[in-house]
Protein backbone atom coordinates (compact mmCIF):
# COMPACT_ATOMS: atom_id res chain seq x y z
CA UNK A 1 0.00 0.00 0.00
CA UNK A 2 1.48 3.21 -0.95
CA UNK A 3 0.42 5.67 2.47
CA UNK A 4 2.45 8.54 1.17
CA UNK A 5 -0.20 8.76 -1.96
CA UNK A 6 -3.38 8.74 0.53
CA UNK A 7 -4.33 12.90 0.41
CA UNK A 8 -7.50 12.38 1.17
CA UNK A 9 -9.48 9.72 3.35
CA UNK A 10 -8.77 6.66 0.78
CA UNK A 11 -11.17 4.74 2.94
CA UNK A 12 -13.91 6.97 3.55
CA UNK A 13 -13.84 7.53 -0.20
CA UNK A 14 -13.92 4.02 -1.63
CA UNK A 15 -16.78 2.80 0.87
CA UNK A 16 -18.62 6.03 -0.46
CA UNK A 17 -18.15 5.08 -4.25
CA UNK A 18 -19.26 1.74 -3.35
CA UNK A 19 -22.07 2.82 -2.50
CA UNK A 20 -22.91 5.20 -5.03
CA UNK A 21 -22.59 1.95 -7.46
CA UNK A 22 -24.92 -0.23 -5.19
CA UNK A 23 -27.61 2.82 -5.45
CA UNK A 24 -27.28 3.33 -9.20
CA UNK A 25 -28.49 -0.68 -8.95
CA UNK A 26 -31.85 0.11 -7.90
CA UNK A 27 -32.32 -0.52 -4.30
CA UNK A 28 -34.21 -1.83 -1.98
CA UNK A 29 -36.30 0.48 0.70
CA UNK A 30 -33.63 -1.22 3.50
CA UNK A 31 -30.06 -0.63 1.35
CA UNK A 32 -31.41 3.26 0.79
CA UNK A 33 -32.50 3.57 4.75
CA UNK A 34 -28.97 2.63 5.54
CA UNK A 35 -27.09 4.66 2.47
CA UNK A 36 -29.06 7.47 3.88
CA UNK A 37 -27.85 6.67 7.35
CA UNK A 38 -24.72 6.17 6.46
CA UNK A 39 -24.25 9.75 4.49
CA UNK A 40 -25.36 11.44 7.80
CA UNK A 41 -22.77 10.38 9.86
CA UNK A 42 -20.68 13.22 9.50
CA UNK A 43 -19.61 16.13 7.20
CA UNK A 44 -17.15 14.01 5.85
CA UNK A 45 -19.47 10.98 4.75
CA UNK A 46 -21.66 13.86 3.18
CA UNK A 47 -18.55 15.47 1.44
CA UNK A 48 -16.94 12.11 0.47
CA UNK A 49 -20.50 10.82 -1.25
CA UNK A 50 -19.93 14.62 -3.42
CA UNK A 51 -16.61 13.34 -4.50
CA UNK A 52 -17.63 9.81 -5.00
CA UNK A 53 -20.82 11.12 -7.55
CA UNK A 54 -18.22 13.46 -9.21
CA UNK A 55 -15.47 11.02 -9.51
CA UNK A 56 -17.46 8.35 -10.73
CA UNK A 57 -18.50 10.65 -13.66
CA UNK A 58 -15.05 11.50 -14.28
CA UNK A 59 -13.93 7.78 -14.31
CA UNK A 60 -16.49 6.75 -16.80
CA UNK A 61 -15.98 9.87 -19.54
CA UNK A 62 -12.58 9.50 -19.52
CA UNK A 63 -10.74 6.18 -18.73
CA UNK A 64 -10.69 3.39 -21.06
CA UNK A 65 -13.47 4.10 -23.14
CA UNK A 66 -12.48 8.15 -23.25
CA UNK A 67 -8.63 6.91 -23.88
CA UNK A 68 -9.21 4.80 -26.68
CA UNK A 69 -11.91 7.49 -28.28
CA UNK A 70 -9.32 10.27 -27.84
CA UNK A 71 -6.22 7.96 -29.48
CA UNK A 72 -9.09 7.14 -32.38
CA UNK A 73 -9.80 10.98 -32.75
CA UNK A 74 -6.07 11.28 -32.76
CA UNK A 75 -5.08 9.00 -35.34
CA UNK A 76 -7.17 10.10 -38.31
CA UNK A 77 -6.70 8.69 -41.92
CA UNK A 78 -4.48 12.11 -42.91
CA UNK A 79 -1.92 10.81 -40.18
CA UNK A 80 1.15 8.44 -41.15
CA UNK A 81 -0.20 5.12 -39.13
CA UNK A 82 -3.06 4.29 -37.07
CA UNK A 83 -2.91 2.77 -33.55
CA UNK A 84 -5.72 1.47 -31.19
CA UNK A 85 -5.65 -0.18 -27.75
CA UNK A 86 -4.51 -3.82 -27.55
CA UNK A 87 -7.40 -5.99 -29.84
CA UNK A 88 -8.88 -7.77 -27.24
CA UNK A 89 -9.27 -12.11 -28.63
CA UNK A 90 -12.87 -13.08 -29.84
CA UNK A 91 -13.33 -16.25 -30.59
CA UNK A 92 -13.97 -20.59 -29.11
CA UNK A 93 -12.03 -21.33 -26.19
CA UNK A 94 -9.02 -23.58 -28.91
CA UNK A 95 -8.67 -20.79 -31.05
CA UNK A 96 -8.51 -17.77 -27.48
CA UNK A 97 -5.79 -20.56 -25.72
CA UNK A 98 -3.33 -20.71 -28.59
CA UNK A 99 -3.79 -16.95 -29.32
CA UNK A 100 -3.77 -16.65 -25.11
CA UNK A 101 -0.35 -18.28 -25.04
CA UNK A 102 1.24 -16.83 -27.95
CA UNK A 103 0.30 -13.61 -26.08
CA UNK A 104 1.55 -14.34 -23.08
CA UNK A 105 4.41 -15.75 -23.81
CA UNK A 106 5.73 -13.28 -26.31
CA UNK A 107 5.13 -10.29 -24.37
CA UNK A 108 6.90 -11.86 -21.30
CA UNK A 109 4.00 -10.92 -19.25
CA UNK A 110 3.42 -14.39 -17.40
CA UNK A 111 6.67 -13.93 -15.83
CA UNK A 112 7.42 -10.13 -16.33
CA UNK A 113 8.37 -7.95 -19.19
CA UNK A 114 11.46 -9.13 -21.62
CA UNK A 115 12.78 -5.57 -21.12
CA UNK A 116 13.19 -6.91 -17.41
CA UNK A 117 15.85 -8.56 -18.12
CA UNK A 118 18.23 -5.77 -18.77
CA UNK A 119 16.30 -2.82 -16.98
CA UNK A 120 17.91 -1.48 -13.55
CA UNK A 121 14.37 -2.41 -12.15
CA UNK A 122 11.52 -4.19 -12.71
CA UNK A 123 8.28 -6.44 -11.57
CA UNK A 124 6.46 -9.24 -12.30
CA UNK A 125 2.90 -9.69 -13.17
CA UNK A 126 0.90 -8.92 -10.58
CA UNK A 127 3.93 -6.81 -8.92
CA UNK A 128 3.97 -3.41 -7.72
CA UNK A 129 7.34 -1.89 -5.94
CA UNK A 130 8.69 1.68 -4.63
CA UNK A 131 12.39 2.39 -5.75
CA UNK A 132 14.13 5.23 -4.54
CA UNK A 133 16.69 6.86 -7.18
CA UNK A 134 20.19 8.15 -6.83
CA UNK A 135 18.83 11.84 -6.17
CA UNK A 136 16.29 11.02 -3.74
CA UNK A 137 13.19 10.92 -5.71
CA UNK A 138 10.84 7.99 -6.10
CA UNK A 139 9.63 5.94 -8.29
CA UNK A 140 6.55 3.50 -8.27
CA UNK A 141 6.70 0.25 -10.53
CA UNK A 142 2.96 -0.93 -11.61
CA UNK A 143 2.85 -4.53 -12.38
CA UNK A 144 4.67 -6.13 -15.44
CA UNK A 145 6.73 -2.76 -15.67
CA UNK A 146 10.89 -1.93 -16.22
CA UNK A 147 12.75 1.26 -15.65
CA UNK A 148 16.12 2.03 -16.51
CA UNK A 149 18.24 4.80 -14.80
CA UNK A 150 20.82 6.95 -16.58
CA UNK A 151 22.02 9.95 -13.93
CA UNK A 152 24.69 12.54 -15.11
CA UNK A 153 25.85 16.26 -13.26
CA UNK A 154 24.06 17.75 -16.58
CA UNK A 155 20.54 15.62 -16.41
CA UNK A 156 18.54 13.10 -14.61
CA UNK A 157 17.18 10.28 -17.27
CA UNK A 158 15.14 7.49 -16.53
CA UNK A 159 13.07 5.20 -19.23
CA UNK A 160 10.22 3.11 -19.06
CA UNK A 161 10.79 0.67 -21.39
CA UNK A 162 7.89 -1.71 -20.38
CA UNK A 163 4.68 -1.25 -17.80
CA UNK A 164 3.93 2.08 -15.73
CA UNK A 165 5.54 3.95 -12.84
CA UNK A 166 4.46 6.72 -10.90
CA UNK A 167 7.00 9.62 -10.36
CA UNK A 168 7.79 11.41 -7.22
CA UNK A 169 10.55 14.16 -8.56
CA UNK A 170 12.89 15.88 -5.82
CA UNK A 171 13.03 19.65 -7.77
CA UNK A 172 16.28 20.57 -9.46
CA UNK A 173 15.76 23.87 -11.45
CA UNK A 174 19.64 22.82 -12.64
CA UNK A 175 19.17 18.89 -13.25
CA UNK A 176 15.75 18.49 -14.96
CA UNK A 177 14.18 15.03 -15.02
CA UNK A 178 13.79 13.75 -18.51
CA UNK A 179 11.52 10.08 -18.21
CA UNK A 180 11.48 8.68 -21.76
CA UNK A 181 9.64 5.49 -23.26
CA UNK A 182 10.07 4.50 -27.00
CA UNK A 183 7.14 6.79 -28.38
CA UNK A 184 8.84 9.60 -27.09
CA UNK A 185 10.19 11.94 -23.60
CA UNK A 186 9.23 14.00 -20.92
CA UNK A 187 10.72 16.80 -19.26
CA UNK A 188 10.11 18.34 -16.22
CA UNK A 189 12.03 19.70 -12.84
CA UNK A 190 9.49 18.83 -9.87
CA UNK A 191 6.40 17.18 -9.39
CA UNK A 192 4.33 14.08 -9.88
CA UNK A 193 3.07 12.39 -12.89
CA UNK A 194 2.93 8.83 -14.67
CA UNK A 195 4.56 7.39 -17.49
CA UNK A 196 2.56 4.38 -18.84
CA UNK A 197 3.86 2.26 -21.87
CA UNK A 198 1.05 0.75 -24.10
CA UNK A 199 1.73 -1.91 -26.98
CA UNK A 200 1.84 0.46 -29.39
CA UNK A 201 1.48 4.17 -27.39
CA UNK A 202 2.42 5.79 -24.31
CA UNK A 203 0.48 7.99 -21.95
CA UNK A 204 1.39 10.85 -19.02
CA UNK A 205 -0.86 11.64 -16.41
CA UNK A 206 0.03 14.66 -14.26
CA UNK A 207 -0.93 14.59 -10.73
CA UNK A 208 0.95 17.64 -9.41
CA UNK A 209 3.53 20.03 -11.37
CA UNK A 210 4.05 20.79 -14.76
CA UNK A 211 5.49 17.98 -17.48
CA UNK A 212 6.77 18.66 -20.96
CA UNK A 213 5.65 16.02 -23.42
CA UNK A 214 7.60 15.94 -26.31
CA UNK A 215 8.02 13.30 -29.93
CA UNK A 216 8.58 13.17 -33.45
CA UNK A 217 4.65 15.45 -34.23
CA UNK A 218 5.95 18.33 -31.36
CA UNK A 219 5.50 18.96 -27.80
CA UNK A 220 2.52 19.50 -25.40
CA UNK A 221 2.25 20.58 -21.66
CA UNK A 222 0.41 18.77 -19.43
CA UNK A 223 -0.46 19.90 -15.70
CA UNK A 224 -2.30 18.73 -12.92
CA UNK A 225 -5.42 16.28 -13.53
CA UNK A 226 -4.32 16.07 -16.87
CA UNK A 227 -3.34 13.57 -19.20
CA UNK A 228 -1.88 13.07 -22.80
CA UNK A 229 -1.35 10.22 -25.43
CA UNK A 230 1.25 9.74 -27.86
CA UNK A 231 3.00 7.87 -29.94
CA UNK A 232 6.43 8.47 -32.13
CA UNK A 233 4.63 10.65 -34.54
CA UNK A 234 1.21 11.18 -33.07
CA UNK A 235 0.65 13.52 -30.46
CA UNK A 236 -2.75 13.52 -28.92
CA UNK A 237 -4.95 16.31 -27.28
CA UNK A 238 -4.74 17.10 -23.42
CA UNK A 239 -7.50 15.83 -21.93
CA UNK A 240 -8.93 16.38 -18.14
CA UNK A 241 -8.95 13.65 -15.85
CA UNK A 242 -9.10 12.73 -12.06
CA UNK A 243 -5.33 11.78 -11.49
CA UNK A 244 -5.31 10.59 -8.33
CA UNK A 245 -8.24 7.80 -9.27
CA UNK A 246 -5.87 7.14 -12.45
CA UNK A 247 -3.60 5.86 -10.03
CA UNK A 248 -5.22 3.97 -7.87
CA UNK A 249 -3.14 1.23 -8.58
CA UNK A 250 -0.70 2.95 -5.93
CA UNK A 251 -3.35 2.38 -3.23
CA UNK A 252 -3.98 -1.26 -4.65
CA UNK A 253 -7.20 -0.49 -6.05
CA UNK A 254 -8.84 -0.71 -9.27
CA UNK A 255 -12.02 1.49 -10.25
CA UNK A 256 -14.49 1.09 -13.08
CA UNK A 257 -17.85 2.86 -13.70
CA UNK A 258 -20.31 2.29 -16.37
CA UNK A 259 -16.88 0.11 -18.10
CA UNK A 260 -17.71 -2.54 -20.79
CA UNK A 261 -16.74 -6.22 -19.88
CA UNK A 262 -14.28 -6.34 -22.64
CA UNK A 263 -12.17 -2.73 -21.63
CA UNK A 264 -12.45 -3.94 -17.77
CA UNK A 265 -10.80 -7.85 -19.37
CA UNK A 266 -7.82 -5.79 -20.99
CA UNK A 267 -7.18 -4.11 -18.04
CA UNK A 268 -7.35 -6.76 -15.54
CA UNK A 269 -4.71 -8.79 -18.03
CA UNK A 270 -1.91 -6.51 -16.60
CA UNK A 271 -2.42 -8.23 -12.85
CA UNK A 272 -3.44 -11.56 -14.06
CA UNK A 273 -0.86 -14.56 -15.58
CA UNK A 274 -3.70 -15.57 -18.14
CA UNK A 275 -5.33 -14.26 -21.29
CA UNK A 276 -9.09 -12.95 -20.02
CA UNK A 277 -11.21 -13.26 -22.69
CA UNK A 278 -15.19 -12.16 -23.06
CA UNK A 279 -17.18 -14.90 -24.65
CA UNK A 280 -20.28 -12.85 -26.55
CA UNK A 281 -21.44 -9.95 -27.48
CA UNK A 282 -23.56 -9.55 -25.08
CA UNK A 283 -20.93 -9.77 -21.86
CA UNK A 284 -18.26 -7.70 -24.13
CA UNK A 285 -20.92 -4.59 -24.62
CA UNK A 286 -21.98 -5.36 -20.62
CA UNK A 287 -21.08 -2.05 -18.24
CA UNK A 288 -19.87 -2.19 -14.98
CA UNK A 289 -18.94 -0.46 -11.69
CA UNK A 290 -17.20 -1.46 -9.30
CA UNK A 291 -14.11 -0.84 -6.76
CA UNK A 292 -11.54 -3.61 -6.85
CA UNK A 293 -8.58 -5.10 -4.80
CA UNK A 294 -5.65 -5.65 -6.84
CA UNK A 295 -4.01 -7.60 -3.86
CA UNK A 296 -6.76 -10.57 -4.30
CA UNK A 297 -7.15 -11.16 -7.89
CA UNK A 298 -8.65 -14.21 -7.45
CA UNK A 299 -11.52 -12.48 -5.36
CA UNK A 300 -11.36 -9.33 -8.18
CA UNK A 301 -11.94 -11.88 -10.85
CA UNK A 302 -15.18 -13.29 -8.55
CA UNK A 303 -16.21 -10.03 -7.93
CA UNK A 304 -16.08 -9.14 -11.98
CA UNK A 305 -18.29 -12.09 -12.27
CA UNK A 306 -20.65 -12.05 -10.14
CA UNK A 307 -21.17 -8.11 -11.31
CA UNK A 308 -21.66 -9.73 -14.84
CA UNK A 309 -23.87 -12.61 -13.83
CA UNK A 310 -21.58 -14.84 -15.60
CA UNK A 311 -19.46 -18.02 -15.24
CA UNK A 312 -15.53 -18.08 -14.94
CA UNK A 313 -14.01 -21.07 -16.91
CA UNK A 314 -9.94 -21.62 -15.64
CA UNK A 315 -7.69 -23.13 -18.72
CA UNK A 316 -3.88 -23.15 -19.06
CA UNK A 317 -3.14 -19.56 -19.37
CA UNK A 318 -6.81 -18.66 -20.30
CA UNK A 319 -9.47 -17.28 -18.30
CA UNK A 320 -12.58 -17.37 -19.69
CA UNK A 321 -15.81 -15.14 -18.65
CA UNK A 322 -18.98 -16.39 -20.36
Amino acid sequence: MFDRFRARNNVLSDEAIEWIVRMDGNPDAKVRTAYEAWCRRSPAHAEAVRHARALLEDVGDTQVAAEHRQWVRALTPSRRRRISRRALLIGGASAAGVAGLATLTGSGVLFGPPAGLLADHSTRIGQRRQVVLPDGSRAWLNTASALSVTFSEAVRQVSVLAGEVLFEIVPDPLRPFVAQSSDGATHSVSGRYVLRKEDRHSTVTVLAGVVGVRNEEGTARVVDNQRIAFSRDVLGAVEAVDAAMQAAWTRDKLIFNRQPLAAIATELERYIASRVVVVGDHLRNLQLSGVFDLDDTDALLRSVAELAKAEIVHLPLLILIR
